[in-house]
């Protein structure tokens, strides 16, 4: 696709310097995939800026470099053969010309925002979907996954804008029809999904993260807001959990918006929770829809993983949703870490599950408290670079459900993991500290609370679910706590 083409349906005020109307073969803002006739994002993040990477592709034919109008970089005067785009806002112009430059046929999208439940949520639609034979995918935190096939592996929940648009076209001309994705408030607030419009947006409930990023709370929840404001338009549906805290905030955006509405939950309005009734190893659900009340049985662990399937509902069926849908989630697995229950041959009742915030890993130990006869043990630590409010929270939240709580490490990347242990600590009362060991090796903490487990106990390792690598300084060392278990159980 010509040059000119895409730059005219930008909305963003850039300026152009040596331009030449090339024909682009990609677009990225990965230097190591720039090739000839390829144009470039010169993204300045907080770790790298792209611009240093400009000096070892001048040697590349065709090449268009999107830079800051703030940058101090004159290579457009050095470098006559290289068309230098300038724009305040370089990575929206890049997630712009991403969008316009990789067709795409889909006939539907859906955004899911929101603390915890995105995967989760994201998987049971692209499950339901598949139920219904259509061709779809999912993007998130387990990769970008075509019908029931990983296609890719992501290192972020919501991945670069070049990299969304190029899998998505691609995935288009294979007859994707649907696509859900799941929406982080960093790739919303980095605008990695501008120009969409979506046709459901989806709120699911909104507690601490991200704050090493944010630095506020408020700052957090406003960008998880941009997904009501800047990605829909006249047809867009909003599905908010009205149990949320923070569900007034989404629902005035989308009245603001005048966009309609569907909300599940205690306090909903179309989908109302009228009464959830705990029996054995699973849950009788009270329901009213369109003033028609009906009850529906879960087989689940927790309340969370009800809102979720609910909500997965109302994502495919909207405001048609009958008592007779409610069977397919009959047929809906759980996402791979999520709550998950590793087999084993002592049959021992250990789980693995991803949560890393308090809110998370408050709502799987009090699901499994629920169900746990004997002692409940947990395996939990906390990420190096990342929000540190959140460390002595994650301990205050194990103790509250656990009867012994192992910390140890879990991606301390450039960090001192001896600190991060202190700091998950460091507000626990001296008299607590005795239902608390330091394991700094996970191996070795699984190892020790697998030796230490009785037949009714529980075992929840916590904080990497489906992850299956440890970052220690800038390296990603092979780790699965799924596989340890098995390992060290055979």
């Amino acid at each position: 696709m010509k040059l000119e083409i895409i730059l005219k349906k930008c909305q963003s005020q850039f300026t152009v310097q040596n331009f030449k109307n090339i024909d682009l073969v990609g677009v990225s803002s990965d230097s190591r995939e720039i090739k000839d006739n390829f144009l470039f994002g010169a993204i300045k993040g907080k770790k790298f800026n792209g611009e240093r990477f400009i000096k070892d592709l001048v040697f590349l034919k065709n090449l268009v470099i999107v830079i800051s109008t703030r940058s101090n970089s004159k290579i457009y005067k050095v470098n006559k053969n290289i068309t230098i785009i300038q724009t305040y806002d370089v990575r929206k112009l890049i997630a712009e010309i991403s969008y316009f430059f990789y067709p795409k046929s889909l006939d539907e999208t859906v955004a899911i925002t929101g603390t915890n439940g995105k995967t989760s949520i994201a998987e049971y639609v692209r499950q339901i979907w598949s139920f219904q034979k259509v061709n779809c995918c999912s993007i998130g935190t387990l990769g970008i996954i075509h019908n029931k096939k990983k296609v890719l592996e992501t290192n972020l929940t919501t991945p670069e804008a070049s990299e969304i648009n190029r899998c998505l076209s691609l995935l288009s001309k294979k007859g994707c029809k649907k696509a859900v994705i799941e929406t982080s408030s960093i790739g919303l607030d980095q605008k990695r999904l501008f120009p969409f419009k979506f046709n459901k947006v989806v709120f699911t409930n909104l507690t601490t993260d991200h704050l090493d990023y944010h630095q506020s709370f408020n700052k957090y929840k406003h960008s998880k807001g941009l997904l009501f404001k800047d990605y829909i338009d006249n047809n867009s549906v909003g599905i908010i959990n009205a149990d949320s805290n923070h569900s007034k905030f989404f629902l005035n955006i989308c009245k603001k918006q005048k966009i309609e509405i569907i909300d599940f939950g205690l306090n909903a309005n179309f989908l109302k929770i009228k009464k959830i009734k705990k029996m054995d190893r699973k849950y009788n659900v009270f329901l009213s829809i369109k003033k028609k009340e009906f009850n529906i049985f879960f087989e689940s662990f927790s309340v969370y993983e009800i809102y979720n399937k609910i909500c997965a509902l109302l994502i495919i069926f909207g405001k048609s949703l009958e008592k007779k849908d409610f069977q397919i989630i009959k047929k809906l697995k759980n996402p791979p870490g999520r709550i998950e229950k590793i087999n084993n041959k002592k049959k021992l009742n250990i789980f693995v599950d991803y949560a890393h915030t308090p809110d998370a890993l408050k709502n799987v130990l009090s699901a499994l408290k629920n169900f746990c006869k004997g002692k409940l043990i947990t395996i939990v630590g906390c990420g190096g670079d990342r929000d540190k409010s959140k460390r002595p929270l994650m301990t205050e939240e194990a103790l509250k459900f656990s009867d012994k709580i192992i910390i140890t490490d879990d991606n301390p990347r450039n960090e001192d993991p001896k600190k991060i242990r202190n700091e998950m600590i460091s507000k626990i009362p001296k008299k607590k500290l005795i239902f608390i060991k330091e394991i700094p090796n996970r191996k070795k903490a699984i190892q020790y609370c697998i030796n230490i487990l009785g037949k009714n106990d529980f075992l929840l390792i916590a904080g990497k679910g489906h992850e299956n690598y440890q970052i220690i300084k800038n390296k990603k060392k092979f780790f699965s706590d799924k596989q340890t278990v098995k390992e060290l159980i055979n």
